[in-house]
């Protein structure tokens, strides 16, 4: 036992307070009550034994002789008197007190109470005595010392009863100032303890208070503490968590095993945009309106198996994997689905087959023609010198257009993987793109097409940037108009402001369908899905990994059957 416990050093002071009372009201009730009963058992059994001795002092000696030796044994004393003369059958004289008790005796009257003889409480008992006529002769006057009573429980009872209504009395005026303080304390404690189960842990209980109340306040205050602390710590790490997740291109759903949504991060918004004019009060199909994805959910939770597949939302590919989650025990809490937008991994992935179909294609096209043109002259079937010079000039071509096509793959590769380095310098665009629509004027000509030449060029700005790679750029977009225009013309513009100048190509040919738009720039696209030989798909391709190395911007505009205009800007070295 701790010699500071507040609480049990007022209980000990209480029980002591009980115990003192118990005993100070219980022992005086008990001897006062014990004396009581036993006066009035000896007063009856003295009363009786006097009556007794009385009627036989004149009626029979022996008789008396025998009462009087039963009643000295018992320690009793008495006396017979006239009033003057006293004949005493003790050795005591008899008490002064006992005079005026015998003069009224003597009158006829019997007394009986108690005494104080020889410093000792006594039952006194003061008979009249008449002889055998009836006279009033004598008085007798016994005397018994008060012994315990006999009926010893019934004060014991009562002394107990006693003992109790007083300590209850004296508990409830001292109980109060006692405990009323440790009470007090403890309620603050409860009420600090509630505080802190709510997360309020900016109050703390009072360390100094004394005994326990001051220990469990420490150790409440200790425990508020690391709480504070903790939840600080997971409110940061939730922030985080959630900052992830919401920062995320993929969107996420968590749920609840009773199928409630608890967490669903901004992507998934995205993905699935609401719908106009759709109402409805399930928050599930009001996130995402696809009943599929929430039956992927509940058969996930209801199994324990994750789920994966692919599906179609609006132009988009998604990949969802619905995965449950278990609880400390292992027990199914949920799910959380993923849902990934694989259509630009879908759409590399079909680029990548066909990228490999278009160079099967582009390379067995002139292999077949070369085969077909050798395999004739090995065999002997040619034999005129003109048939054989034409078949030289044709597999002459084919083997340029195989080692263009190998030189253009080269070109682009180099391009992509980063590794060419482009210096930049000034130049001016005038002379280089006089230079190049003098190369396609008679190619132009030849297929019965104008190539307009602008005559603004001389006042065309310097620029910053790679005079071979802006040529070659300019060679790819004239060649590809000539090629794909096949009646009208084709015009070089340039157009230019205080930060760039911009060229385009204009043709008057087939023009490009919109749907087709977002891929000419592609590997091996053509808009012709025949393939039937104009160009190998590239040059466009290089066209923009060209634009990309300058720093510069490659669009296209175009109306099928109207014609196509492509431009490209170079900037103006800063001043």
């Amino acid at each position: 036992m701790k010699q500071n416990s507040t609480f049990i050093r007022r209980a000990l002071i209480l029980t002591a307070i009980a115990i003192v009372t118990a005993i100070a009201v219980g022992l005086p009730v008990f001897l006062l009550v014990d004396r009581h009963l036993a006066m009035q058992d000896a007063r009856g059994e003295l009363l009786a034994t006097t009556r007794s001795m009385a009627a036989v002092v004149y009626d029979n000696a022996d008789t008396f002789n025998g009462e009087a030796t039963a009643f000295a044994s018992l320690g009793g004393q008495f006396w017979l008197t006239d009033g003057i003369n006293i004949d005493a059958h003790t050795e005591a004289a008899l008490p002064a007190k006992a005079s005026p008790l015998v003069e009224q005796a003597l009158s006829g009257y019997e007394y009986l109470g108690g005494m104080h003889v020889g410093g000792r409480l006594n039952v006194v008992c003061v008979c009249p005595v008449r002889d055998l006529s009836g006279t009033l002769q004598r008085a007798l006057v016994t005397c018994l010392p008060l012994q315990g009573s006999s009926r010893m429980p019934v004060s014991l009872i009562l002394a107990l009863l006693a003992g109790i209504v007083a300590t209850a009395l004296v508990l409830s005026l001292t109980v109060g100032p006692l405990f009323n303080p440790v009470l007090k304390s403890f309620d603050k404690l409860g009420s600090l303890i509630d505080d802190v189960a709510m997360g309020k842990f900016a109050r703390e209980g009072d360390e100094s208070a004394p005994g326990e109340i001051g220990r469990l306040n420490k150790g409440v205050n200790n425990i508020s503490r690391q709480l504070a602390h903790s939840m600080y710590a997971l409110i940061i790490e939730r922030n985080r968590l959630v900052q992830v997740l919401n920062g995320l291109s993929e969107g996420i759903v968590a749920m609840g095993k009773s199928g409630e949504i608890t967490h669903a991060n901004p992507a998934v918004e995205r993905l699935f945009p609401k719908r106009n004019g759709v109402v409805t009060t399930d928050a599930r199909m009001k996130l995402i309106p696809d009943a599929d994805v929430w039956s992927d959910f509940d058969h996930a939770i209801a199994t324990g198996e994750s789920v994966a597949r692919n599906f179609e939302v609006r132009d988009m590919t998604l990949r969802l994997t619905v995965s449950p989650t278990t609880d400390e025990s292992g027990v199914i809490a949920g799910a959380v689905g993923l849902f990934s937008d694989i259509t630009q991994m879908e759409r590399l992935e079909r680029t990548r087959r066909e990228y490999v179909s278009n160079v099967s294609h582009e390379l067995r096209t002139p292999l077949t023609a070369i085969r077909a043109l050798v395999e004739p002259m090995k065999e002997g079937l040619v034999n005129q010198e003109a048939d054989r010079m034409r078949y030289y000039d044709i597999i002459l071509r084919e083997v340029m257009r195989l080692s263009r096509l190998i030189n253009d793959q080269l070109e682009l590769s180099r391009l992509q993987s980063g590794t060419l380095s482009i210096e930049k310098s000034v130049i001016t665009l005038d002379d280089l793109v006089y230079d190049v629509c003098d190369r396609y004027v008679a190619i132009a000509a030849d297929k019965g097409l104008t190539l307009n030449v602008p005559d603004n060029m001389d006042a065309c700005p310097s620029v910053y940037g790679n005079a071979d790679r802006v040529e070659e750029l300019l060679v790819i977009l004239v060649d590809n108009a000539i090629k794909y225009t096949e009646k009208g013309s084709v015009t070089v513009g340039a157009a230019w402001d205080d930060e760039k100048v911009t060229l385009s190509v204009t043709d008057t040919g087939i023009g490009i369908a919109e749907t087709d738009l977002p891929y000419v720039f592609d590997r091996f696209y053509k808009v012709d899905k025949a393939h039937s030989g104009k160009g190998s798909g590239l040059g466009l391709s290089i066209a923009m990994e060209l634009t990309k190395m300058l720093g510069e911007q490659i669009t296209v505009e175009s109306e099928q059957g109207v014609g196509t205009t492509f431009r490209f800007t170079i900037h103006r070295k800063a001043a």
